[in-house]
Order: structure tokens, then C-alpha cells, then sequence
């Protein structure tokens, strides 16, 4: 982490990962919030109802991660590993249980799943767009060593760690621009509107297959197509990309098919 970015509060020096990802969340709260008020036409009951079980959500989506990135290392080493985060891993675990619960505890008549999930969705790219800063600050999720004048050094963190005193690309940084227009593009583009959910599978499902040639950090692999001087691929990462790029034209295929039929998916 960064020591010197903030004081020390009754002696703890909070990280700024974790402020970040608070930060996000935040911010995607208010979002969403608003959102299912002023344009999916929830209540405000129905909405806090939504909230609540988004907050739920949240928290198993951090065990999945835990679960999922475990998975992924334990196959590689052979032995039980847990220890680790991953987003992919969150987001599949966590959009998961949002859509269990919601069929078992918003049994509303309005109910819509597709608009909620376009909202939901909007709103995890902004909240991942700025944890992603937090990500740089900390030295996590870093790039491999450039010569670029886009590299930068990190003086802490795991980047500090596995590649001291040299330039390295801000691959967090790199995403979070991309998150941030993502997070435009999805919510004021009306050529995008009601498909927000897919143009996200394959938009970020593309940009994260691609990034992830050129990050730094130990990502694994369980089948090894090539290698590069700093990593194999493809990553987990990768395959989970790929299989959200997959269901993103799936859904689009079957959004398109459906087009003339305007009635809400009920769960």
C-alpha cells in the first residue's frame, strides 16, 4: 500500500485500495438508487428493497471471489490455496446470488430483471472504475516493464516488489479510462439503451482478454497455450472473458430475435 497518502487515523493508516473500493461502491449505490427511482419507475420502498439485496449480493460476491480465484490456484499447485481476490470472480458469484435472491425476495408486479440488471450493471463498471485506482495506489494488477513513456515506477506495493526501480505500465489506470467511458457509453448512449447488460459482456469481456497480455502480476493458467517472458496464457481471467463475450452475443442474438416482444423477463 501507499503509507504516506493518508494520515494515520487513532494510529491505522487506511489503505487505499480498500478506501477506493469503498469509495466505488458508494457511488454505485447512489447511482443505481437513482436510477431505479427516476428511470426503471421503482418506488422508493421497492428500490431500498433492491438495495438491500444488492448489499447482500456484495457480500457473497467476496466470497466468490475468494472461492473462484482459490479454485483457480489450487489446480495449478495441486493444493488447497485460498488468500486472494479476483473481480471476474466477484462478479459472476455476485450476479448470481443478486438474481437468486431477487426471485425469492422481490416478487413485485412491476418486477423487471432486464432493466434491473442494465441498471445494476451501469452502476458495477462505475464502482470497478474507480476501485481500479485503488488498485494503482496499492501496486496490485500492475503491467509488465516498458520502455514506454507510459510506464511508471511504483516505489510500493507487489509492482515495487516484482519489478523494483523500474517502469512498468499502469495497467490499472489503463482500465479504469475504460471503465469510465464504459460507464458513459452505457448510460447516456441511447443506442445502448436496453442492452447495457450485453454491450458490457463483450465490451469489458474483450478489453479484459486483451489487457491482460500485458499485465505483470502472477495471473496462472491451467492449460498453457504460450508464454511470454513474465506469463502464461491464457489466464483464468481469460476464461472467464471469454465465456462472457460468448453469453453477451448469446444474449444479444436472442434480445434481437425477440425484439417485437416488449413484455418484462419474469424470475
Amino acid at each position: 500500500m501507499y503509507p504516506f497518502l493518508l494520515p494515520e487515523l487513532f494510529k491505522y493508516t487506511i489503505p487505499m485500495h480498500d478506501l477506493m473500493m469503498v469509495i466505488g461502491v458508494f457511488f454505485m449505490l447512489i447511482f443505481v438508487a437513482k436510477r431505479f427511482e427516476n428511470q426503471d419507475g421503482y418506488s422508493r420502498e421497492q428500490t431500498n428493497r433492491l438495495l438491500i439485496i444488492i448489499a447482500v449480493s456484495l457480500v457473497l460476491a467476496l466470497l466468490s471471489s475468494y472461492l473462484i480465484d482459490g479454485i483457480f490456484h489450487s489446480i495449478k499447485t495441486g493444493e488447497l490455496t485460498f488468500g486472494s481476490i479476483t473481480f471476474l470472480g466477484g462478479l459472476v458469484g455476485g450476479v448470481g446470488f443478486f438474481i437468486l435472491l431477487l426471485k425469492y425476495f422481490f416478487k413485485e408486479p412491476n418486477k423487471d430483471l432486464r432493466r434491473i440488471l442494465n441498471t445494476l450493471i451501469t452502476g458495477i463498471v462505475l464502482a470497478h472504475a474507480i476501485g481500479r485506482i485503488g488498485c494503482f495506489m496499492a501496486g496490485c494488477c500492475f503491467g509488465v516493464p516498458t520502455d514506454s513513456f507510459l510506464g511508471v515506477v511504483f516505489p510500493y506495493g507487489h509492482a515495487h516488489e516484482t519489478f523494483p526501480d523500474t517502469k512498468i505500465f499502469p495497467t490499472q489506470l489503463f482500465e479504469s479510462l475504460f471503465l469510465f467511458g464504459l460507464f458513459v457509453a452505457l448510460n447516456y448512449l441511447k443506442r445502448f439503451r436496453t442492452y447495457e447488460l450485453e454491450v458490457y459482456l463483450i465490451g469489458y469481456g474483450i478489453w479484459r482478454i486483451l489487457i491482460e497480455f500485458i499485465r505483470g502480476d502472477d495471473r496462472g493458467s491451467l492449460i498453457t497455450l504460450f508464454q511470454t517472458e513474465y506469463n502464461v496464457f491464457p489466464t483464468p481471467s481469460q476464461y472467464i472473458s471469454l465465456l462472457m463475450v460468448f453469453a453477451g452475443f448469446y444474449l444479444l442474438k436472442k434480445r434481437l430475435n425477440r425484439i417485437k416482444d416488449s413484455s418484462p423477463i419474469k424470475v
